[in-house]
């Protein structure tokens, strides 16, 4: 008995000594990211671009004591990579806000291209940490914020993408973070060492085994039944995802388009997913979590004496046209098998976002207002736009001064 002791003993002193010696030499998770590895990042040639405290790509945080302070909370569209960082949209409105308001007003981004609320709610509460804010103002994405906050990477296929930090929603609470930078699978560096190299020998990644074990704690996703058989569909209305993209406005007059994609909306890894019209259990999760996690971000923003305003700009291509010509979506590896969309961004976006923190409008212009056909983003007209009704809500609504028409 005392051999068996000191045996098991013995093993887990090994083990513990093992797990912090190769904390010091073995690499974990790379989970997250901010500006320097943003996926965007290889598109912004700017000598004077650099991250601010947070690590994501802005200003430097600094203010007075005095200064109405802003923090504009988003993704790839708060981090705008193609503009210039003197035109990045944070400027744009702290420059609009200062020119009518009695109050020296800083803007601040915290955002990262691909980034849904879990990694904003993260990124916030560091920011909160050092610095304070009157008002959070969180730039909405339809399009891509719900099914990135269910997983714990981030790919429209089966194939695993680079982690997140994710949380999981139980019991409608939501769970601490799970993959949060620096931490280790499992938050064993020995477990990690384990399935890296099982995963390594069986052709794999520990992406892979991560995404694998997630899903299995989701709820159900789509079977066939949920989808329709369509054999006489002319080929003019079945389009590649990325040729409507590009080409959005020649497809403006139709009226019954079906999206061919690789996207893996079945399994509700798709900007698809929140809008077919029979829903998985697993597409009404994405939809959700969203909401759990915009609650959790308003209850932050509370705790810290800031008011929050979330802001919708409907567009055009993604919104108008989607919405009234696109009727359904088919996966390239199951030809024939048509699931139903209605791609009405603003109601769903109303089930995840109270009334009274909401404001939404409509932005017209065609490509001029893109980064180009290939890239749907907004460019600097684009950004003007958009800031130009939210500076114009903020006077009003905010600092109680009527709306001007900033140019």
């Amino acid at each position: 008995m005392k051999n068996l002791f000191l045996t098991v003993f013995s093993l887990l002193f090994i083990a513990f000594l093992s797990e912090v010696v190769l904390r010091e030499f073995y690499t974990p998770l790379n989970s997250g990211w901010g500006w320097n590895d943003s996926p965007r990042r290889s598109l912004a040639d700017f000598g004077n671009d650099f991250p601010n405290q947070i690590g994501v790509r802005g200003q430097q945080i600094a203010y007075n004591e005095d200064d109405y302070v802003i923090v504009l909370l988003g993704d790839s569209q708060v981090e705008s990579a193609t503009c210039s960082p003197v035109v990045m949209p944070e400027i744009l409105l702290e420059k609009s806000l200062n020119n009518f308001s009695d109050r020296n007003v800083k803007v601040f981004s915290i955002a990262a291209s691909g980034w849904g609320q879990d990694q904003q709610l993260l990124a916030l509460e560091t920011y909160y940490k050092k610095y304070r804010a009157d008002l959070i103002l969180i730039w909405i994405t339809p399009k891509n914020d719900f099914w990135e906050n269910a997983f714990p990477d981030r790919s429209v296929t089966k194939t695993a993408g680079h982690l997140k930090p994710t949380f999981r929603l139980i019991d409608n609470k939501l769970s601490n973070s799970y993959l949060t930078p620096n931490t280790y699978y499992k938050n064993s560096v020995l477990f990690q060492l384990f399935v890296s190299a099982w995963q390594t020998l069986n052709e794999e990644t520990i992406e892979q085994f991560v995404l694998d074990e997630w899903i299995n704690y989701l709820p159900s996703p789509h079977s066939n039944s949920n989808g329709l058989f369509r054999e006489n569909i002319t080929y003019s209305s079945k389009i590649d995802l990325n040729e409507f993209s590009q080409n959005v406005f020649d497809y403006s007059k139709y009226d019954d388009v079906t999206i061919l994609t690789y996207e893996d909306f079945k399994n509700s890894r798709s900007h698809f997913s929140p809008y077919l019209v029979k829903k998985s259990d697993r597409d009404t999760y994405l939809i959700n979590i969203s909401k759990y996690l915009f609650k959790k971000i308003f209850s932050v923003a509370k705790a810290n004496d800031s008011k929050v305003l979330v802001f919708y700009p409907i567009r055009e291509d993604f919104d108008d046209i989607y919405k009234n010509s696109i009727k359904y979506v088919e996966n390239y590896q199951n030809p024939g098998l048509l699931f139903s969309v209605n791609l009405d961004y603003l109601s769903i976006i109303k089930e995840v976002i109270p009334e009274k923190f909401l404001f939404y409008f409509s932005i017209k212009g065609e490509n001029n207002i893109c980064v180009d056909i290939k890239d749907r983003h907004f460019n600097l007209k684009g950004n003007k736009e958009v800031i130009q009704n939210v500076s114009n809500y903020i006077l009003e609504n905010f600092f109680k001064k009527k709306k001007y028409y900033i140019k």
